[in-house]
Order: structure tokens, then C-alpha cells, then sequence
């Protein structure tokens, strides 16, 4: 198709589940060559859109066309066979697979009576990763890729199927700023070819850096589309939740404490060494570095998740090493990590049993959990973190990713913290509540607490922490008042330069 022709058009298109109505008669189109990006807060119908447009929801009502023909996907084989493919945040690499296998799963290169056409698939393999500007080879096994290669092999694997319509939902959640960058250069490379790509995001910043267009989405409506030259980060965030959002970031500067955690020289072969630093009660540090620099790692170690070879762990002045989380839990250290859905929650229990979960032992007598007080404690912090669920018997899995958060951090303040430490504390969350968990942030250290937040945005550094350690190769390059820095001096510590 010409560039500019619309590729992809969706017509008054509603869908409901039992109590929510998701979307509500949605206009949207996507046009050959331009990059068009969908923005909202979680739960806003961004994600059932996608998926509707895929197959893999059935549309209640309403129609679309592909390339002017009305169609209607069953299945998200009919949608890529059609040439509308969707890369999902969660990847669905097959990690004992090789690379050039990965790329072209489910239509692999054969010879006549079904032989593999090996040589076939490793050149087919080789120019789309030359494409991709992706150095690895064609032979290497999946799972011995980084996260962020993985997810250009995702992109790889819908260049091969020749799709006309790329939908990208949430693409950079695991990159670094250079292989955002990378993306971005192979997105405009697609454009550039007349491949429509759909990019959903909570990033402003990426969203406006990359968009053509950007569709705005709330309660299951599309509120605005802007063009180009139209948009800007408070009127994208003002149609996003119908207000204007003061004091974003909602930083107080605290009074910082005694030393309620130090740590001295901690060495883990071949993961990161010498590392030192130390966080005062009612401060919040930062650690920023590049995706491997090993942050969450050294975090890790500190929390008794994996063992460390060498230096001291000290809380409130006391020597501490601890054998497992329970020790560190039972010394104040609480750890959110980054991945929720696999680590921070029970996605198959409900709400209350979830935040109240750390607690399940002092709640039951002689093996039986006192319901009433399991209870009173979750509603207490459903309401104080206003964690927007129907009921307290709600699903986890079913809550949004914003939601499902505020449930991991509220688990956590049950125990009353010394130390809190949030590894990518707002990944993938809307900016509302994004406003929100710095707003708490800011409180809890305004208590007393000791919070380390673990982050890969800037902007946020910046805006909520203190301090912020930088931490390259598994080293600390920089300890910096955040007074008295710029964002120019944190990334070329981040990039190994001392400071």
C-alpha cells in the first residue's frame, strides 16, 4: 500500500467482561508508513484493543477492515497470516531453539518433501538480523541472548512473516537507552518500507520521540488523537486522567537519619565487586546503571536471596549476613522486586491473601488463619494505597499492572520496614499511578524509612531520590547528591567514568 493509505481501520468496536466494560465503541486506524502510538492508564482498553485487533478476544460489536476488506480474526494464527503480528511485553522466545529457529518458527524454510532447507533458513536468519543491526549468529540458542536481544528477535520473527501491521506492546520495558535507540532505528527502517507499526507504552518521552500519531485511551474510550506537533507531555497526561497532575514527582526533602544500612566492600565473582555504600533513615538512593550492570544483583545478595563471597552487611550498626529473606526480613530489609508477576505475587490467590501474606504466620493460632484480622489488615492498605480492586476476594492475576503493584508494596509494609528497597518500583505503569507510589515513596520516607529505589529512568532518579549510586561492570563508579547533579554527569558515571 502507498504510504499514508490506511492499512488497518477499527469501527465503533465494544467489549465487555463480567462487571467491566472495556471498550466502548472505539474508532482507530493505523496507516501504512507511520508509526501511530496508544497511551493510557492501566486498564484504560489499550491492551483489549490490541487483542481484539489479533483474535484473540471476539469483538462484542463494531467492524474493521484490513487494507479496505472487512475482516474478522478467530485467532492469532488468522491475524499473522493475514499480516497483522503482535510482539507481547511477555516474550515468547523457545529458548532451546537457535536463533534463525526462533525467527522463523511455524513457517520454517523446507525442502521439497519436507526437509529442512538449512541453508535457506540461516541466510533468511542472517539478513533479518543484519537488518535488525542484532549482533549474534544465526546458530546461537535463544536462551543465551539477553532480554533485550530476545525482544528483537520478536521483531525478527514478524520482519520474516512479512507483516504489514506491527503492534509493539510495551517494546522497551527490558532495554537499555542504546538499544531503545536501536529499536527506534529499525522501526523508522519498517516505516520507511510502508510497514504500520502500533506502539503501545506508558514512556511518554519514547512515545513522543517516535509517534506519527498518538491515540489516547481512558475508561475504555478513545478521548484524543494527535498528530505530530500537536502533542505535548501535559496535554498527552491531561487526557489520560481527565486532570492536570500537580507536583508530579512529589519529592520532599527529608531529614536523613542515622545509618540504618551499610554495606562494605561486598564482592561476588565474576557479578560485581568492592561495592560500598550506605543509606541513611528517612533518604532515598538511587542505583542507576545500564540493563547487566548489576544493581538488582547487588541487591540480592544484600537481601539473602543469592550469597555473596566477601564484605560486610551492616543494619542499624550491627554485623548482618544473612542465610535467607527470612533473616533480612526478620532485620527490617524488605525487597520488591522487579518482576511482580513471578516474584512479588501469588497471581492465582486473591488480594487479601496476597498483602497479607508475609504476615500469615503471626495472623493463624495453631495453624488456622484468623480471617477476620487477615481481612482488616488487607482493607486497611487497600484503602491507604488506594489499590482500585471491586473486592478483597479479586483475582491478583486480574488486576492491572499498576494495581498489582501497589499489592506487592503494601505486603511489604506490613512488616514495618527499616529498609525498602524497589527494583523498577514503576515498570510499566501508568503516569497517575506512577505519581502515586512516589507520592508514598516520599511519605514513607518522611517516617523514618530507608529506601533504595533500583531504576533505569533518569527523569525519575532525579525527581524522587536523594542520592543516587551509579554502578557499571558491577562496580560503583559514583555516589551523587542529586542536588548537585545533571542527568550528563549520572550517565557517564553509569557508563564506567568515575566520578
Amino acid at each position: 500500500m502507498a504510504i499514508g493509505e490506511v492499512v488497518l481501520e477499527a469501527k465503533a468496536i465494544s467489549k465487555s467482561f463480567p462487571g467491566v466494560q472495556a471498550l466502548k465503541d472505539v474508532d482507530f486506524d493505523v496507516r501504512a508508513g507511520e508509526v501511530h502510538a496508544v497511551v493510557g492508564e492501566n486498564g484504560a482498553g489499550k491492551s483489549t484493543l490490541m487483542k481484539v485487533l489479533v483474535g484473540v478476544h471476539p469483538r462484542d460489536s463494531g467492524e474493521y477492515r484490513l487494507r479496505g476488506k472487512p475482516v474478522s480474526f478467530h485467532s492469532v494464527h488468522q491475524s499473522i497470516a493475514a499480516g497483522v503480528s503482535c510482539i507481547y511485553q511477555e516474550l515468547t522466545i523457545v529458548p532451546l531453539l537457535d536463533v534463525a529457529k526462533n525467527i522463523f518458527l511455524g513457517h520454517t524454510p523446507l525442502k521439497p518433501g519436507g526437509r529442512l532447507d538449512k541453508k535457506r533458513l540461516y541466510a533468511g536468519a542472517a539478513d533479518i538480523l543484519a537488518r535488525l543491526d542484532l549482533q549474534v549468529s544465526p546458530r546461537a540458542l535463544a536462551r543465551d541472548l539477553s532480554v533485550a536481544q530476545q525482544q528483537m528477535l520478536e521483531i525478527g520473527r514478524a520482519i520474516s512473516r512479512k507483516a504489514g501491521v506491527i503492534i509493539m506492546d510495551e517494546p522497551t520495558s527490558s532495554l537499555t537507552n542504546k538499544e531503545t535507540q536501536i529499536l527506534f532505528r529499525v522501526i523508522r527502517s519498517l516505516t520507511e518500507q510502508g510497514i504500520a507499526v502500533v506502539y503501545v507504552s506508558h514512556k511518554l518521552e519514547e512515545v513522543m520521540e517516535i509517534a506519527d500519531r498518538i491515540t489516547v485511551f481512558r475508561d475504555g474510550q478513545r478521548v484524543a488523537t494527535l498528530r505530530r506537533g500537536e502533542y505535548s507531555h501535559d496535554l498527552i497526561v491531561r487526557h489520560m486522567i481527565g486532570r492536570v497532575i500537580d507536583n508530579y514527582f512529589h519529592k520532599v526533602k527529608a531529614s536523613a537519619g542515622e545509618k540504618v544500612l551499610e554495606v562494605n566492600e561486598l564482592t561476588k565473582a565474576g557479578v560485581f565487586s568492592d561495592v560500598s555504600f550506605s543509606v541513611r533513615r528517612g533518604e532515598v538512593v538511587g542505583f542507576f546503571g545500564l540493563v547487566g550492570a548489576g544493581r538488582s544483583e547487588i541487591m540480592r545478595a544484600v537481601f539473602g536471596v543469592d550469597g555473596f563471597d566477601g564484605g560486610t552487611v551492616r543494619v542499624d550498626g550491627r554485623p548482618a549476613r544473612f542465610r535467607n529473606t527470612l533473616d533480612a526480613i526478620g532485620a527490617g530489609l524488605c525487597l520488591v522486586p522487579e518482576d511482580r508477576k513471578l516474584q512479588g505475587l501469588v497471581l492465582k490467590l486473591d488480594v487479601q491473601d496476597n498483602v497479607t501474606l508475609v504476615k500469615m504466620n503471626e495472623l493463624a493460632r495453631f495453624g488456622v488463619v484468623n480471617r477476620a484480622g487477615d481481612q482488616a489488615w488487607a482493607r486497611r492498605f487497600v484503602k491507604e494505597l488506594d489499590i482500585r480492586t471491586p473486592t478483597l476476594k479479586k483475582l491478583t492475576a486480574e488486576l492491572s499492572g499498576g494495581n498489582q503493584q501497589k499489592v506487592v508494596i503494601s505486603k511489604w509494609l506490613m512488616m514495618d520496614p527499616k529498609v525498602l528497597i524497589l527494583d523498577e518500583p514503576t515498570r510499566g505503569i501508568d503516569v497517575a499511578t506512577k505519581s502515586e507510589i512516589y507520592r508514598l515513596i516520599s511519605d514513607l520516607a518522611g517516617r523514618g524509612v530507608g529506601i533504595v529505589v533500583i531504576s533505569s529512568e533518569l527523569p525519575e532518579i532525579l525527581g524522587i531520590c536523594d542520592r543516587v549510586i551509579t554502578v557499571f561492570g558491577g562496580r560503583v563508579t559514583a555516589s551523587l547528591d542529586v542536588a548537585d547533579t545533571d542527568s550528563e554527569k549520572i550517565m557517564k558515571a553509569a557508563l564506567g567514568g568515575v566520578s
